[in-house]
């Protein structure tokens, strides 16, 4: 192998140009992808894009998630579309109030956001995590007057009915309705007998 460096270089400087001089194939298309990185590169490919919050702790999906909205966020920040791609990736929803959507109005300039976390639940350190995502990606001249948590709990429920039936029925003593009378009867005959005599004078 032809060398550039000079006859005094040191055996440190050769053995870097050596490892320089192979051929290392190197898959950018599948590590520059958040869906095709290796996990254990995540953290190294959130720095290149520019991920404002990181959590080693978070799960690989949110991780992924994170990462591919950055670019979105970046391009939209100051936007409702930028709040949103900013929580909903930690598997929350949001809802976004703007001073005049309020009743009665609010002050000029202020929102208030209402975050569903689903059946997750939240812990106080994901609740200091969601004030700094929306701090960064909130628009400067906007203040944010109310961070409301409501809890979403999904379960099945089970619906159970039962019927009571009855007749009321009024028992009286036994009687029958047809009576039978017996009497004696007693039978007569009546005749009745008359004749008409005509009597003339003798001559």
């Amino acid at each position: 192998m032809r060398s550039l460096l000079p006859l005094n270089s040191t055996p440190l400087e050769r053995g870097i140009e050596a490892a320089f001089a192979e051929t290392t194939l190197i898959p950018l298309r599948t590590l520059y992808n958040p869906d095709t990185c290796p996990v254990h590169l995540l953290p190294h490919l959130a720095w290149a894009w520019s991920v404002d919050r990181w959590d080693p702790a978070w799960p690989e999906a949110v991780k992924r998630a994170a990462i591919k909205s950055s670019f979105y966020i970046h391009k939209h920040k100051g936007t409702i579309g930028a709040l949103r791609r900013v929580v909903e990736p930690l598997g929350y929803l949001i809802e976004i109030s703007e001073w005049w959507q309020t009743i009665p109005e609010g002050v000029p300039g202020t929102f208030a956001l209402k975050v569903g976390v689903l059946d997750t639940g939240i812990t106080e350190e994901m609740y200091l995590e969601l004030e700094r995502l929306i701090d960064d990606a909130k628009p400067v001249s906007r203040k944010l007057t109310g961070l409301d948590i409501t809890l979403e709990t999904h379960l099945d429920a089970y619906v159970g009915f039962a019927i009571y039936d009855g007749d009321e029925i009024d028992v009286y003593p036994w009687s029958n309705p047809d009576m039978d009378v017996m009497v004696q009867g007693n039978h007569g005959v009546s005749e009745y007998t008359l004749d008409e005599l005509d009597v003339y004078p003798h001559g």
